[in-house]
This record gives C-alpha cells, sequence and structure tokens, in this order.
C-alpha cells in the first residue's frame, strides 16, 4: 500500500489535479478519485500537501452551480438521452466526477466541534 501510495502522489500534476490517462489535462474525476483512494486506501490524511493541492484544485475547477465539467472520451456511437443534471453531452462524465469530487472534499472537511 504504501508504494502504491507513493506512486499515486507522484502522478499529481503542477497545478495539484490528476489525469485519467497520460496526455490529458487533470480533471474533477481523476482528481477526485485519486484523492478518495488516497484517503481511504492509503491512508494519506487530509492535512498532507498532496491532500491539500488536490481540494485546491477542486475548489478552483469548481462551477458556480457546484458542478464540476469533464469532457467525455466516450464513442459518440453511444445513445444519448438527458438526465437533467448541467453540461449536455458531457452530463454523464461530469456526474461522476462531481461525485468524486465532492466525496473527497468531504473526507478533507474537519470533523464537527474541532471547527
Amino acid at each position: 500500500m504504501d508504494a502504491a501510495r507513493g506512486e499515486l502522489v507522484r502522478a499529481q500534476r503542477s497545478d495539484g489535479g490528476w489525469a485519467q490517462i497520460p496526455g490529458l489535462d487533470s480533471d474533477a474525476y481523476a482528481t477526485g478519485l485519486a484523492l478518495y483512494a488516497l484517503h481511504v486506501g492509503g491512508r494519506l490524511p487530509p492535512s498532507e500537501p498532496a491532500y491539500r493541492r488536490g481540494v485546491a484544485f477542486l475548489l478552483k475547477d469548481q462551477i458556480a452551480d457546484g458542478s464540476w465539467y469533464v469532457r467525455t472520451r466516450a464513442l459518440p456511437f453511444q445513445p444519448f438521452f438527458e438526465s437533467g443534471f448541467p453540461h449536455g453531452l458531457d452530463q454523464w462524465i461530469s456526474a461522476a466526477a462531481s461525485s468524486w469530487a465532492s466525496m473527497a472534499l468531504l473526507l478533507a472537511r474537519e470533523p464537527a466541534g474541532r471547527r
């Protein structure tokens, strides 16, 4: 677990985020997932610099409506239907990204009574 945690921390980008695959920009999907994995599986506390940089990336990348936008990589032959989540054709990956980002931010929150 220590080796995997170290590898994931080293994959963090200079902007504080992570990318889904090499060659793509950092996004909320990969960043939220990485932070969740680091905290839950890698036991990295939210007070660690790598986690704090990831949180800063997510907060900077969040849209005014509270969601995160991530461009789809799905092939266009897949049928699309409107779910009501923002971002049109990119709503499914953006909804998942918003979920991962929200979970990562919740893990970074101080417990009640410590504020």
